[in-house]
């Protein structure tokens, strides 16, 4: 994806050190760790610096992103209208299935 000043990145990189190549019967099963490193990418236009938050396992990647959007004053906005028209559509689906 091309590098832009309208969109806020953010990087999720797995360790995959001190591991086989492959592992398993197969030979296209590339293992890795599932620790690693949230990346957030600078963005000059918006004034956000980089930053990185270590996480070590699945389940604490939310926590990594969002301590690195904190830490650099970003807040995610919701499209509002947007999320009313989707809970619409979902509620009219509910409505023509019964």
């Amino acid at each position: 994806m091309k590098k832009d000043n309208k969109t806020i990145g953010v990087t999720i990189r797995f360790f995959a050190n001190a591991l086989p190549d492959h592992v398993g019967g197969k030979n296209n099963q590339i293992p890795f760790w599932t620790c690693g490193n949230v990346h957030l990418e600078a963005n000059k236009t918006k004034g956000v610096k980089p930053s990185d938050e270590m996480f070590n396992y699945f389940d604490d990647i939310p926590r990594a992103i969002k301590t690195v959007l904190s830490r650099s004053k970003l807040v995610a906005v919701e499209d509002v209208a947007y999320s009313m028209r989707a809970e619409k559509r979902h509620f009219n689906n509910k409505l023509n299935k019964k």
